[in-house]
């Protein structure tokens, strides 16, 4: 389904904030209660490859964050000094930053498990 304010030559960050400012409070939630309980576990616990999974989950508790966050600054726009939105602007690209940094080092962890160990 397509979000009909969403222009089509959209970039990754504005799909994902699109997406984020679409769904309710309860998956933004349930996304940031699950990715962290997720993290967790795959920390704790180390499958195999699980670094890979390890940035999955957090990109996905950074989304429920960065969402909530969000969504949270959108409500308080008439108070611009207020230091409440300063933090929620903090939380907002800190929550951000760590969803970028998890997604780059799944990536580079999947292709290290793609690519094996090369002996030259």
């Amino acid at each position: 389904m397509m979000n009909p304010a969403l222009r089509p030559d959209a970039s990754l960050p504005e799909y994902l904030a699109a997406r984020a400012r679409a769904a309710s409070d309860g998956r933004l939630v349930a996304d940031a209660i699950v990715g962290c309980c997720a993290a967790l576990g795959v920390a704790v616990w180390r499958p195999a490859g699980w670094l890979v999974l390890l940035g999955a989950s957090v990109c996905l508790a950074a989304f429920g964050a960065w969402g909530i966050a969000d969504r949270e600054l959108r409500e308080r726009g008439d108070a611009p000094r207020a230091r409440v939105v300063r933090v929620l602007s903090a939380v907002r690209f800190a929550a951000a930053a760590v969803g970028a940094l998890s997604a780059v080092a799944a990536i580079f962890a999947a292709l290290g498990i793609a690519l094996g160990t090369w002996i030259s």
